[in-house]
């Protein structure tokens, strides 16, 4: 059972984390990555962001790698180490795939998720974007699914 307070924390994360590669791109248009906002004044959001959704991942059995992942890339800048944040990054992404492949429940959004590939003529960071979207709109998916659920068991089971 979903308590309030995990509901309110999840809705918060998965906000800021879908609008962080908008409010970017719209300060810092020329950016290739979502990363490189690491170079910017918008670093605090950038971690903050990230450290959320790794937090928020770490209480996920099946989302614990990408956590790590996720938590990894955002300790090594991508100025000061370039390659090791670049080697994190993709393992994200990847075992977030992995993660969306073990599921049961919602198995398309991994359809949605790997058609991110789709957009790489518009760039990197339009692939990343749509990715994080589609982890973030998933997630808050599962969540509706696991309140209505909630609601409409009898008391006591």
């Amino acid at each position: 059972m979903l308590k309030r307070y995990d509901v309110i924390e999840r809705v918060i994360t998965s906000i800021m984390a879908m609008i962080m590669p908008f409010i970017i791109h719209s300060l810092y248009p020329k950016l290739g990555t979502v990363s490189q906002s690491w170079e910017t004044p918008l670093q605090p959001m950038f971690i903050i962001t990230n450290a959320l959704v790794s937090f928020f991942f770490f209480k996920l059995p099946k989302w614990r790698i990408p956590a790590i992942l996720l938590l990894l890339l955002t300790a090594f800048s991508v100025e000061d180490y370039y390659v090791l944040h670049n080697i994190f990054a993709i393992l994200f992404f990847i075992f977030s795939a992995v993660s969306l492949c073990s599921l049961h429940k919602f198995q398309n959004y991994i359809l949605l998720y790997l058609a991110s590939i789709c957009v790489m003529p518009l760039g990197l960071y339009w692939v990343e974007t749509w990715a994080i979207i589609t982890l973030c709109i998933y997630h808050l998916h599962v969540m509706i699914h696991t309140l209505i659920l909630s609601r409409n068991r009898p008391n006591g089971s």
